[in-house]
């Protein structure tokens, strides 16, 4: 009932999305997944193959944590997970900033994965949040994590020390008072146009030169690969996607 109500608010962009997901193109497969994966479709930037992009994949090991702990059609998928920790592994990021901790699972990942005694920094609205933005986002692209459910995977595990949870409204706070410079940024907040152009430019201004900066649900969600494409063309700073998934990544001069 919530959904339908929703959708009433914004007819135009709510019919959009079920369209997609309805008829992402035009045979009716027997896997739903074959749905979702046909309808990675937006975006300008290019399509790579992990091993492209990163030529030391074939010799990078890498850990997966609380693996069958996620959420289908909310976490990263297998593939997104695989993918983000080869990178963040290869990197060998220190210093982490996650925009959207959501239950911790990426999180939990990304530390592992990390250089030694690596540090990571996430994001997230606050457990009193009164349900209003910093940015006005339209219902169909409200979607938030319960607030009691925010970092649970990491609370009390061996990794907990090496995570510092903030939490406030991302267009609200202040980036340069986070524990920067990063080596490695991951934007998986609030999927709105105005949230993903203003993660991405408070991430940028507090990245070391070199770093790495990804976005999630790039080519799925018209907003973030909108979003993404305008800031890499007004940068000219090139962006890529991992074939396989909604990553896109960029890496700062």
């Amino acid at each position: 009932m919530n959904k339908f109500l929703r959708a009433l608010k914004d007819p135009l962009r709510s019919s959009a999305i079920a369209w997609r997901r309805i008829f992402p193109f035009g045979i009716r497969p027997t896997d739903p997944e074959a749905y979702r994966i046909g309808s990675w479709s937006l975006g300008k930037a290019q399509r790579s193959d992990l091993l492209t992009l990163f030529p030391n994949t074939k010799s990078t090991d890498i850990k997966i944590i609380r693996a069958g702990d996620r959420q289908k059609n909310l976490s990263l998928d297998a593939q997104e997970l695989f993918a983000l920790c080869l990178m963040v592994s290869i990197i060998g990021a220190k210093r982490i900033l996650e925009i959207g901790t959501s239950d911790g699972n990426t999180t939990i990942n990304l530390v592992a994965n990390a250089a030694a005694g690596a540090t990571i920094t996430t994001i997230d609205l606050p457990t009193d949040w009164t349900g209003k933005y910093g940015i006005a986002v339209p219902e169909t692209l409200n979607n938030v994590t319960c607030r009691s459910a925010v970092g649970r995977q990491f609370r009390k595990s061996k990794y907990e020390t090496a995570i510092t949870q903030i939490l406030g409204d991302s267009a609200a706070i202040d980036f340069a008072a986070l524990k920067g410079p990063f080596d490695f940024a991951f934007i998986d907040g609030c999927h709105y146009y105005g949230y993903v152009r203003s993660d991405t430019e408070k991430c940028e201004q507090c990245m070391r030169d070199g770093g790495v900066i990804v976005w999630h649900d790039y080519g799925m969600i018209n907003d973030v690969s909108r979003a993404v494409d305008e800031w890499s063309e007004s940068r000219g700073i090139p962006v890529n996607v991992i074939s396989a998934t909604r990553l896109a990544f960029a890496r700062l001069p």
